[in-house]
């Protein structure tokens, strides 16, 4: 067997995505940025229904759904997991946190918990893939020590248990400075925007980085969201990206 047959990688399932990216090599600590509605939670629910059809375990996080509402959305974008989540290949945890008076202290306990249950997943529940869609209210009242040693934590359980852990994150709610770091750490950095192109709305994909990707990435994607594909990748050629 070939060093890349060996490989596991987390494929799509997209024909065009696939081919622009090549997949997603595990173990990998991926961070997923972007302002609202610029597709994260897409991206990464489309991480996951690839992940689950290549026989994967995945457990995803939620902060933004409830367990019923995320699979209505999720078949919403053909992304149907529900055979998945019946037979426990695919574990959802929704949190609730609109109504918690932030603070320094309580997002410690948040993701001192968070690095808690990452671990439990892995080691009791048997997860590959791990998906925390989204650590904004964990970490915007979070010390800059506090950020950064989650993300040393979450890098450590990557390499120790060899698995994938996907996080989503508005870009707004640290320093630039602090952001630097963190993208640093992780193996995988892409950054999800809007744009407007003649009276279309598109959203631009650019993947920063991807270590262990199989073949040279296209840096820069450009798609919609889509009812039949979930991500339908769009020709941006000519446009001023």
């Amino acid at each position: 067997m070939s060093e890349v047959e060996a490989m596991r990688i987390i494929k799509f399932g997209n024909n065009e995505l696939d081919r622009k990216i090549g997949g997603i090599p595990i173990p990998t600590l991926c961070l997923v940025e972007g302002p609202s509605s610029a597709g994260k939670s897409v991206f990464v629910q489309a991480v996951a229904y690839g992940a689950l059809n290549l026989g994967y375990s995945v457990h995803y996080i939620t902060t933004e759904n409830t367990i019923r509402g995320f699979l209505s959305n999720m078949k919403s974008l053909s992304f149907d997991c529900d055979l998945h989540f019946i037979s426990w290949q695919f574990s959802i945890t929704s949190i609730n946190v609109r109504n918690i008076r932030w603070d320094a202290e309580i997002s410690q306990r948040f993701l001192e918990t968070l690095m808690k249950f990452v671990e439990f997943l892995h080691e009791v529940m048997r997860k590959d893939v791990i998906i925390v869609d989204n650590i904004s209210h964990f970490i915007a009242t979070a010390s800059e020590h506090q950020i950064l040693e989650f993300f040393s934590h979450m890098r450590d359980c990557v390499d120790e248990r060899d698995i994938a852990v996907f996080l989503t994150l508005h870009p707004f709610v640290v320093n630039e400075d602090l952001l630097v770091r963190i993208r640093s750490v992780c193996d995988g950095n892409i950054l999800l925007e809007i744009k407007e192109i003649g009276e279309q709305i598109l959203r631009i994909m650019k993947i920063t980085k991807l270590r262990g990707a199989v073949k040279r990435v296209d840096v820069t994607i450009g798609f919609v969201v889509d009812p039949v594909f979930g991500i339908k990748v769009i020709p941006i050629s000519g446009a001023k990206v």
